[in-house]
């Protein structure tokens, strides 16, 4: 689990945000990416310190090194 004083994680593969709920809880922020037909973004609707991108890991739209944490789980 994450340390209760994480910034800004990064989760790959969130698809809906079912495990973004989790995550959320501890961190400062979530940024969460999937590929477009996996990514569902009415389940951050409710989560305002989170956002969902579609995006993939291959190649990520961020620049290095702007992540506190990242998170790959669950992703097949």
């Amino acid at each position: 689990m994450l340390a209760e004083d994480v910034g800004c994680v990064l989760e790959i593969g969130c698809g809906g945000g079912r495990l973004t709920r989790k995550y959320y809880q501890l961190a400062e922020s979530v940024v969460g990416i999937d590929l477009p037909d996996a990514l569902d973004a009415v389940g951050f609707d409710d989560m305002p310190r989170a956002t969902c991108l579609a995006a993939s890991a291959i190649d990520l739209p961020f620049r290095d090194a702007c992540f506190d944490g990242a998170i790959f789980a669950l992703s097949f």
